[in-house]
């Protein structure tokens, strides 16, 4: 992940008073902590044709209440919009946003897919860092 990245990130959470904080012996991907709640960092690039990512189920783990995805849009090669998205989101049924891919054959290609389209946009305001501080209490 990028310092770029991840300064952004930290300035966002200072501005509420969080510290985003490397998380000692943590598996790939969920690498940080904002007080007892664990943080999996996700970019994705706008100026590009890129509009969804997939993260492994593997690499995610369990969905749980303290477990968010950092979700950091690179607009003109910069990071500039962020949100915390809670993971147990993920499963919403009749999501426009979150799709869940399930691989039977081969498990370990399993994975969520979060979809950014100008539209469903407007659903992610939810997902603003003002708006997820009281779960991150």
């Amino acid at each position: 992940m990028s310092s770029l990245i991840l300064n952004f990130l930290k300035s966002e959470l200072k501005t509420f008073d969080l510290e985003l904080t490397k998380k000692i012996n943590g598996r790939e991907g969920v690498d940080f902590l904002i007080g007892n709640n664990q943080i999996y960092l996700q970019s994705i690039d706008l100026d590009t044709a890129q509009r969804s990512i997939k993260i492994s189920k593997q690499e995610l783990g369990q969905l749980r209440d303290n477990l968010f995805i950092a979700l950091i849009l690179i607009i003109d090669k910069q990071p500039k919009v962020s949100f915390l998205i809670p993971s147990k989101d993920l499963s919403q049924p009749d999501s426009n946003i979150f799709k869940e891919n399930e691989v039977s054959l081969m498990p370990s290609l399993s994975n969520w897919e979060i979809k950014i389209f100008s539209k469903g946009l407007s659903q992610f305001e939810i997902y603003t860092i003002p708006n997820q501080i009281e779960k991150l209490n």
